[in-house]
C-alpha cells in the first residue's frame, strides 16, 4: 500500500471515530423528547407494571402502532440499568449503529461507513429511543445478502436475507419484506434471472419470523387487536394510499434534507452509480412515496445506499470537489444565518433563543468550521469528503456538550412535569389529555399514577393538563376550571387547569 493510500486510511478511520464516539455524548445528559420516545416509555412502564412482556400495552390497551422487538430489548435493558435510564432507551439504537457501520465497511469500505455515520439522520437517530437504526441495519444485511446471491449464486446469503427481512418485520413492520420484495424483483428484472428454490425459502423465512410472534399476539389481543393490526395498521395504509396527505414527490423534495450534509455529492455520484445501489434506492422510495403516511425518518433505509454510491464515486476520484464546495457552502450559511438574521424577523417564541450566547457560539462554530473546509475543499477530493461529514458532527458535539440542558427544557415534558408538581394534588386526582406522557431522569415517582384521558373519560379531577389546540373537544368537562399556568413545548402550548 502506497504512503498516500495509508494515510488515507487512517484519517478516514480516525473521522469514523469521532462520529462513532460522539454519538455517545447525549445519553449522559439529555431526556426523552416529546413524541414517539416518551410514549415508547409509557409502553415499558407498563411492561414492568403488569408483565405486558409479549404483548406490549399503551393505556392498558395492547399497542398496535410497532412490533415488539425493540420494546422487548428496553425492557430487558431497564432490568440492570432501571426504568429512568437513558442507557436503557439508547443502547439499542447505539448498538445497531454499530453494526450498521459494520456492515457497511465490509459492503463498501471505511469511507461508505463513514458517509453514512455522519449522515445527521442516521448519526442523530442512533441516539435516541426509536428502532429507525435497528431496522436499518437489517435491511442492509438483507441487501447485502441479496446482492452476494445474484452475484455468487450463494443461495445460503438469500436465506440469511429472509432471516434479516423478516426479524426487521418484528422490528418495524411490514415495509421491510416490502422493500426487500420490490428490490429483489428489480434485480431480477434487469439480471433476467429466474426464482431458485433457496428464493422461495427466504420468502418462506420472511414469512414465518414474524408469524411466530404475531400469531400467540393475535390470540391474546382477540378480535379488535387482529382488526387494529391488519385492517387499520397495515392494509389501512396501503388503501389509502391514492388519497395522498402528501403529494408521491414529497420525499424527492426532501431530498435535500435528509440527506444532510451529503445531498449534492450524492447528486454527482449518481452520474456512475452502481445500478444495484439505484435498485436498492428505488426499492425504498418506490413504496414509502405510494404510501399516504409520509414522514422524512422513512427515507433512513436509503441513506447506506447512497452512501456506498458516494463511496464509490470518491475511490474513482471522478470529480466532485465542486460537489462537495456546496455542501460545506450550505453550511457556512446556515451558520451565518444563526449570527445576522434578527430574532424578531422569525414569527416564533423560541426564535429568541437566538439571541443566547451559547447558541450564537453553535452558528459561529458551524460557520468556521465549514469555512476552514471551503478553504482545502479543493486540494482533494478525499480531505474535502472528510470535511463534509466532519464539519456539521463537530457543531452537533458542541450542541451535546453545552446546550442539551436547554433541548431538553424545550423538548421534554419536564416543564409539564414541573407544573404538575407545583399543583400540590395527588396524581390520582389529575388528567392528562392530549399532552405527552410523562418520563425524565429525575422522573418523581408519584406522577406514575396520572391518568391519561380521552375525550369519552375525562372525569371530574381536581387537575386536567391538555394541549390547546384541543383543549375545545373537552369544553364541557372543563366548565367550572380555571387555567392555572400554561406552557410551551415543543413548539405548541399546554394549560393547566383547576378546579
Amino acid at each position: 500500500m502506497s504512503p498516500p493510500a495509508e494515510i488515507a486510511r487512517r484519517s478516514v478511520g480516525a473521522a469514523l471515530g469521532f462520529v462513532i464516539l460522539a454519538a455517545w455524548i447525549t445519553p449522559f445528559q439529555r431526556d426523552l423528547f416529546i413524541g414517539d420516545e416518551t410514549k415508547y416509555a409509557q409502553v415499558i412502564r407498563e411492561m414492568r407494571a403488569t408483565g405486558a412482556f409479549f404483548l406490549p400495552t399503551l393505556n392498558g390497551v395492547p399497542f398496535t402502532h410497532k412490533p415488539p422487538l425493540h420494546f422487548w430489548l428496553i425492557d430487558l435493558l431497564s432490568i440492570p440499568f432501571g426504568l429512568y435510564s437513558m442507557w436503557s432507551f439508547v443502547l439499542p439504537s447505539l448498538i445497531a449503529f454499530l453494526f450498521l457501520l459494520w456492515l457497511m465497511w465490509r459492503i463498501g469500505g471505511p469511507l461508505a461507513a463513514f458517509v453514512c455515520g455522519s449522515s445527521l439522520m442516521i448519526w442523530g437517530s442512533a441516539q435516541t429511543a426509536r428502532m429507525d437504526v435497528a431496522f436499518t441495519a437489517l435491511i442492509v444485511l438483507g441487501a447485502w445478502m441479496m446482492l452476494r446471491s445474484f452475484e455468487g449464486d450463494d443461495r445460503r446469503a438469500m436465506l440469511l436475507c429472509g432471516i434479516a427481512l423478516g426479524v426487521a418485520t418484528l422490528v418495524k413492520g411490514p415495509m421491510a419484506p416490502v422493500i426487500g420484495i420490490v428490490l429483489y424483483a428489480i434485480e431480477s428484472w434487469r439480471r433476467r434471472r429466474r426464482p431458485h428454490g433457496a428464493d422461495f425459502a427466504a420468502l418462506a423465512a420472511m414469512i414465518v419470523i414474524p408469524l411466530l410472534w404475531f400469531v400467540p399476539a393475535m390470540m391474546l389481543g382477540g378480535a379488535t387487536y387482529t382488526r387494529e393490526v391488519i385492517v387499520k395498521q397495515t392494509v389501512g395504509r396501503a388503501v389509502s394510499a391514492w388519497v395522498h396527505s402528501a403529494p408521491p414527490w414529497f420525499y424527492l423534495l426532501h431530498m435535500p434534507a435528509i440527506l444532510v450534509p451529503w445531498f449534492f455529492p450524492a447528486l454527482a455520484a449518481l452520474r456512475r452509480a452502481n445500478r444495484f445501489y439505484l435498485s436498492w434506492i428505488l426499492a425504498v422510495l418506490v413504496p414509502y412515496s405510494l404510501l399516504s403516511s409520509k414522514l422524512d425518518v422513512y427515507m433512513m433505509a436509503l441513506i447506506p445506499p447512497v452512501a456506498l454510491m458516494i463511496a464509490d464515486f470518491v475511490r474513482r476520484d471522478s470529480g466532485g470537489k465542486i460537489a462537495n464546495a456546496l455542501a460545506l457552502l450550505v453550511l457556512l450559511i446556515v451558520g451565518l444565518a444563526g449570527l445576522f438574521i434578527p430574532a424578531a424577523r422569525l414569527k416564533s417564541p423560541e426564535a429568541s433563543l437566538l439571541t443566547l450566547s451559547s447558541v450564537r457560539i453553535l452558528f459561529v462554530i458551524l460557520a468556521a468550521c465549514a469555512l476552514i473546509a471551503l478553504l482545502v475543499t479543493f486540494r482533494s477530493l478525499f480531505a474535502s469528503t472528510i470535511a463534509v461529514g466532519i464539519v456539521p458532527i463537530v457543531a452537533m458535539v458542541y450542541v451535546a456538550i453545552a446546550l442539551m440542558p436547554l433541548v431538553n427544557d424545550i423538548g421534554s415534558p419536564r416543564r409539564l412535569i414541573d407544573a404538575l408538581e407545583r399543583q400540590h394534588v395527588v396524581p390520582e386526582d389529575m388528567a392528562l389529555y392530549s399532552c405527552p406522557y410523562l418520563w425524565s431522569r429525575d422522573f418523581p415517582r408519584a406522577l406514575e399514577r396520572v391518568r391519561y384521558v380521552d375525550a369519552k373519560n375525562v372525569g371530574n379531577p381536581m387537575v386536567i393538563a391538555t394541549s390547546r389546540v384541543h383543549g375545545g373537544e373537552i369544553a364541557g368537562a372543563l366548565r367550572g376550571y380555571q387555567r392555572v399556568e400554561e406552557l410551551r413545548m415543543i413548539g405548541k402550548w399546554f394549560d393547566v387547569h383547576r378546579r
